[in-house]
């Protein structure tokens, strides 16, 4: 009377085994992405926008962050946002382009880089995103907006900053 019993079981656990677990693909725990870039500043200099930024020395769970791998700057042309406003990734990526990626061992803890100003712009709102070597990506850094006029013999264009 047992041999049933335990067949019974065996079977049961063999029709609810492949039910159990997980489904889907695997995603790495929350919190562990790089925290957004910071002080991010834009000046127009000698026709071209100079952005400075600092790189995040930890994660969103305020753990520090691992390696970096790439630092990403997005550019969007004309009235654009307000300096100091974060961007939605959704916003930036139908919107912006992407005007540098930059390799980089993560090493530096403040970097700058000459951005190129299209001809005919006026004004341009560049945000800067930051990727570790494990694929995660941060969020958007703050809009840095600069006015990149160019007027014989005027003053020279205003400069802006996020928080």
């Amino acid at each position: 009377m047992t041999r049933p019993v335990g067949t019974l079981i065996l079977g049961l656990s063999l029709l609810a085994g492949p039910g159990c677990g997980r489904k889907g693909p695997l995603e790495l725990p929350p919190g562990r992405e790089p925290a957004p870039a910071e002080r991010v500043t834009a000046a127009f200099e000698n026709g071209a926008v100079v952005l400075t930024w600092a790189n995040p020395v930890k994660a969103v769970s305020g753990k520090p962050v691992g390696p970096l791998e790439a630092i990403e700057i997005w550019v969007l042309e004309g009235a654009g946002p307000a300096a100091g406003t974060a961007p939605a990734p959704a916003e930036v990526e139908a919107e912006a382009r992407l005007a540098l990626r930059i390799a980089t061992d993560g090493r530096e803890a403040t970097m700058s880089r000459s951005v190129p100003v299209p001809e005919g712009a006026k004004r341009l709102a560049l945000t800067v995103r930051v990727r570790d070597r494990r694929g995660r990506v941060s969020a958007f850094s703050p809009w840095a907006v600069v006015d990149v006029a160019r007027a014989p013999g005027g003053p020279a264009p205003a400069e802006s900053e996020g928080p």
